[in-house]
């Protein structure tokens, strides 16, 4: 800011405070950002001049960067009521008006006042920011933020409402300015596309590379003044031979087509790059100037078309079939005609249902053929009869391109056979024909007639279906509900599902926190040694700069098996800075167990502790980098010999090591993959993206009131989601402090207690903690919050350590594939015993019959799924197991068992499964039973979870002899321990003549679980 812009907000500052009878002294940047951004607000509404209007402005969008979450959101509810209508004024105006018609006037200036009043004075506010240099942009992206905060908050749609209105205004479409994309545009161009592309999302500048630089592949992106090299819009373009019935072929590697063989221009993907213009519309005639440039350009074409996805067609399907069944029991199906049309829709469901992924399909044509001719028909008229209020089709793919001119021309099926295609419409894409001569045509028959310009294969399979799309005006009288797809019509319609919200990734929340706080400490350490957030970010550039220097590229693995560390923490956001894929490791495991998990994941760097490098030394070479770690920063990680340039992969390291660039993730990249164990005995690599993380992040800072002001006990490891994904992400993003201890150690914990604010931990900690003397309502005074979670709390443990210290511990449900679902609440209600809680804002978990998916009334036991934007994104390279964990609406089955209660809190009663679970880590049985089998004296075992009063529950053997011998549990024992972690350990063997089974001849292990549930009872750990 100039000087003289400072001087003349001091005096508007100083002059809006003696307004408002304050005293004589006023400061130039008064209070808070919020109350800088409040202030530099009325004072642009208050009696100000150009000169400084920029200058004020400038101020409150410097300020309104400076808010978090909970600072915008108290922004926009104040300036959506304090800059209201004037309900008084309207009244007046009106009546004003009123009066003057009744007098023979036409009231044309009472007219104009009304006009005037019933505008907000919130938007003559949004004029005034955008005096500011740059405001438009700044202003898009505050919009950004306003639709998605208002999710939780309807209240903001009136801004929401404002914000639209005025953009559409200031993006006036005759300045849009069309231009070509190609491989050797601006990086940070490139850079947009990869975040902006949504429809067929790039993993990599390599995916970039195949999109811009063959001769077969155009891109065109479309710019405005207002956001200068900012793009709007972009439109991909495959020229091909024939139109394309398959996705697959226009985003797999191939050789490039010759543009003088191709006869077809594909437009295969249209992305809005700017979620704050959602909704403002840049004209109709948008793919019209795509095609004239292609035309142009290679004259030869004969057909323009896109192959775009259905994205409502599923909900929609589904809902028409509930609705025609119900129809039926009410015996109205003879009302409307529908009861033959209805059974068949519900049949179609049923059999669509049952096939559960893409793949399965292959094995009977004779039942593709037959599906493909049902399918297509309520394809059909899903896009060409069913119709919102507005008398406009209900897909809003089909809104966009018919209102663009184009001709719905081709169904095709299977033609997508991804999971996200599969959740919205079977695999189902559509060919739009656009014929240029015909499109303004066209364009003008939908607008005015709502005609839905049917042509080629789709008119000729379905005459009857063609002749009822013309002329329509209002939605049939039996409205649909288009769910959740269901948006206004847009260019970012293309993407054919509801993106996830805006969001920041973890990395940038803790990038955030440096900026605001880089002196302050991140870790305290046992010796006393602190280190700051500017201290761990510059850690973070370093080990990012090696990662980049042994070849990680976005979207590689980087696997780390290292003690508890600041720099194994420093290790993760470095991964995540550079776009790789976080992969840790137990350090329990044995060279054995690592090297499974590594021939699974294929990670282009290892990081192990120092005196394990021996083991992975056969390992290296063949695209893996064994890099190692130690405790106290020792290592080859970061050693001193630091890269400088450019990386492989172009990225630019300074001097000094560090590497100076971050990868823009989207919400769906992949940010880790953290193994589980699975029905088959082996682990499952659960991939979590970078929207997974930091949606359970916010919705946990939110729920349990984490803020900057927080000391967190940091005890648990960093190898799975509760001490990584919980504990440190809360920190890193929220700008709190952790006192971060290497273990669990009752005395450390207890004698920092007083210097604490939360606790996190396994139920151990707490059964624990009850047995020190130390621990009193006095050493607790400074907490607000203990968590427990990772396995079941004793009702008993919850009830002495509330009447010990006065704290009521908060119990909350999650698990590997899904983060936390579930809490107890922080305020707002009592923290039951025996129960996790309710579901996070934004998650939806429902009991459910596990053989009907019939959702169970409170009270009944059922199996527990859960769905939302926490939920991973599916298993490692198992796309069958990901189809079968996933309900056909988007659900997952956790596998547990639980019911909710009168209050609406879940409990956990079991699991379907046979997980142990001890001391907060995953045991699964079958990995032992196959170990005690291998030994001669064993003719089958089964392993068991029984209650433990330290671990919760704890592992034992229990084993059928072989015949004639006789097994020794000491010698059974020794057999099994060299390849298994510690965690993994049996606690008993107990030999038995023969297993308990059914009559089907399954081993019943609730049996012995029930024979063997006491054998730890008043155990002292």
């Amino acid at each position: 800011m100039e000087r003289h812009d400072g001087w003349l907000l001091t005096d508007l500052f100083r002059a809006l405070g003696h307004r408002h009878g304050g005293g004589g002294r006023v400061e130039e940047s008064p209070g808070s950002p919020l109350d800088q951004l409040l202030v530099a607000c009325e004072v642009l509404m208050s009696d100000v001049g150009e000169a400084s209007m920029r200058a004020v402005a400038a101020r409150a969008l410097a300020a309104y960067d400076e808010l978090d979450d909970d600072g915008k959101r108290a922004f926009f509810s104040h300036i959506t009521s304090a800059y209201d209508v004037d309900a008084e004024q309207v009244r007046t105006a009106f009546r004003r008006w009123e009066s003057a018609r009744d007098h023979g006037s036409q009231g044309q200036e009472e007219l104009v006042r009304l006009f005037d009043v019933v505008e907000p004075a919130r938007q003559q506010l949004l004029r005034r920011l955008n005096h500011a240099p740059d405001a438009t942009l700044a202003l898009v992206g505050m919009r950004a933020d306003l639709r998605r905060l208002m999710r939780r908050d309807p209240g903001l749609r009136p801004l929401d409402h404002d914000f639209h209105h005025l953009l559409t205004s200031w993006f006036n479409r005759g300045f849009l300015r069309m231009s070509e994309v190609t491989w050797d545009a601006p990086q940070e161009l490139h850079d947009r596309l990869l975040q902006g592309e949504k429809v067929h999302p790039m993993a990599s500048r390599d995916e970039l590379r195949r999109r811009l630089q063959p001769a077969d592949r155009r891109v065109y992106a479309f710019f405005h003044p207002a956001t200068g090299e900012v793009p709007l819009i972009f439109v991909e373009v495959a020229l091909v031979r024939g139109l394309p019935d398959r996705i697959a072929p226009l985003l797999e590697p191939g050789p490039a087509l010759d543009p003088a063989q191709a006869d077809t221009a594909a437009l295969y993907s249209i992305n809005n790059a700017l979620d704050g213009l959602a909704g403002v519309s840049f004209g109709s005639f948008l793919i019209k100037q795509v095609i004239e440039q292609v035309r142009e350009q290679l004259p030869h074409l004969t057909q323009f078309a896109t192959l775009s996805p259905i994205p409502g067609f599923r909900h929609w399907l589904a809902e028409q079939a509930e609705q025609g069944a119900q129809d039926g029991q009410d015996g109205q199906d003879g009302q409307d005609g529908a009861a033959g049309q209805d059974a068949e829709l519900r049949t179609l469901v049923r059999e669509l249902d049952g096939v559960q992924q893409p793949a399965d399909l292959g094995a009977a044509p004779g039942d593709v053929e037959r599906i493909r001719s049902r399918l297509f028909r309520a394809l059909a008229r899903y896009i060409a009869v069913e119709r919102r209020d507005d008398g406009s089709p209900l897909d809003p793919v089909a809104r966009f391109h018919l209102g663009n001119g184009a001709t719905a021309w081709q169904l095709n099926w299977p033609a997508n056979s991804s999971p996200e295609a599969w959740r919205q419409s079977y695999g189902a894409m559509i060919n739009y024909r656009y014929e240029p001569e015909e499109l303004e045509r066209r364009h003008e028959d939908f607008v005015r007639r709502r005609t839905v310009a049917l042509g080629g294969p789709l008119r000729d399979a379905f005459p009857d279906i063609a002749a009822t799309a013309h002329d329509r005006g209002p939605a049939p009288s039996r409205r649909v509900s288009t769910g959740p797809d269901d948006r206004s019509a847009g260019p970012e319609d293309e993407k054919g599902t509801p993106s996830m919200p805006p969001f920041t990734t973890i990395y940038r929340s803790f990038a955030e926190q440096v900026e605001l706080r880089p002196g302050k400490a991140l870790f305290e350490l046992p010796d006393g040694r602190g280190i700051t957030y500017r201290e761990t970010a510059q850690t973070v550039e370093r080990i990012a700069a090696r990662l980049v220097a042994d070849g990680v590229a976005p979207g590689d693995r980087v696997a780390m098996q290292v003690e508890k560390s600041p720099e194994a923490i420093a290790l993760y956001l470095a991964t995540l800075r550079v776009g790789g894929v976080f992969l840790p490791l137990n350090t329990a495991y044995t060279a054995a167990e690592t090297g499974f998990f590594l021939g699974d994941a294929r990670p282009r760097v290892l990081v192990c502790s120092p005196g394990r490098r021996a083991e992975h030394a056969d390992r290296e070479g063949e695209g893996l980098v064994v890099e190692t770690l130690g405790t106290s920063g020792d290592g080859t990680l970061l050693d001193g010999d630091r890269p400088h340039g450019n990386g492989p992969h172009g990225e630019r390291h300074d001097g000094d090591g560090s590497h100076t660039e971050v990868f823009d993730a989207a919400a769906d990249d992949p940010a880790a993959i953290l193994y589980t164990s699975g029905t088959t005995g082996r682990s499952k690599g659960a991939v979590l993206s970078h929207g997974n993380l930091a949606s359970n992040c916010q919705a946990l800072l939110e729920a349990w009131q984490f803020t900057a002001e927080d000391r967190l006990i940091h005890a648990l490891p960093i190898f799975h989601i509760h001490g990584l994904f919980v504990a440190a992400n809360l920190t890193l993003t929220a700008g709190a402090s952790m006192h971060y201890l290497p273990k669990f150690d009752a005395e450390a914990i207890v004698g920092l207690l007083p210097e604490a604010t939360v606790l996190m931990g396994v139920p151990t900690f707490y059964t624990r903690l009850l047995k020190n003397d130390r621990l009193t309502a006095e050493s607790c005074a400074s907490m607000r919050l203990f968590v427990s979670g990772s396995a079941p709390l004793l009702a008993a443990d919850h009830q002495a350590f509330e009447a010990r210290t006065g704290h009521a511990i908060l119990e909350r449900y999650g698990m590997t594939e899904t983060g936390m679902n579930t809490t107890n609440p922080y305020d707002g209600g009592p923290r039951k015993p025996g129960t996790v809680g309710k579901p996070l804002p934004g998650t939806e978990v429902r009991v459910v019959d596990g053989e009907t998916g019939r959702v169970l009334p409170d009270g009944e036991v059922g199996s527990i799924e859960v769905r939302g934007p926490n939920v991973f994104t599916g298993y490692w390279q198992l796309p069958e197991k990901t189809a079968a964990e996933f309900r056909a609406d988007g659900f997952f089955i956790t596998g547990d068992l639980g019911r909710f209660d009168e209050d609406g809190y879940l409990c956990i009663v079991g699991r379907d499964k046979d997980l142990v679970i001890s001391g907060g880590y995953n045991i699964y049985p079958k990995e032992i039973e196959e170990l005690l089998d291998a030994h001669p004296t064993v003719l089958e075992s089964a392993v068991i979870g029984v209650p433990h009063p330290d671990f919760g529950e704890t592992v034992v053997a229990v084993v059928v002899p072989a015949p004639g011998r006789q097994p020794r549990a000491g010698e059974l024992l020794d057999f099994v321990t060299g390849d298994l972690a510690r965690f993994k350990h049996p606690r008993a063997v107990r030999i038995v003549e023969a297993l308990p089974r059914n009559v089907m001849g399954k081993v019943q292990k609730a049996e012995l679980r029930k024979r063997y549930g006491d054998l730890f009872a008043g155990a002292d750990a």
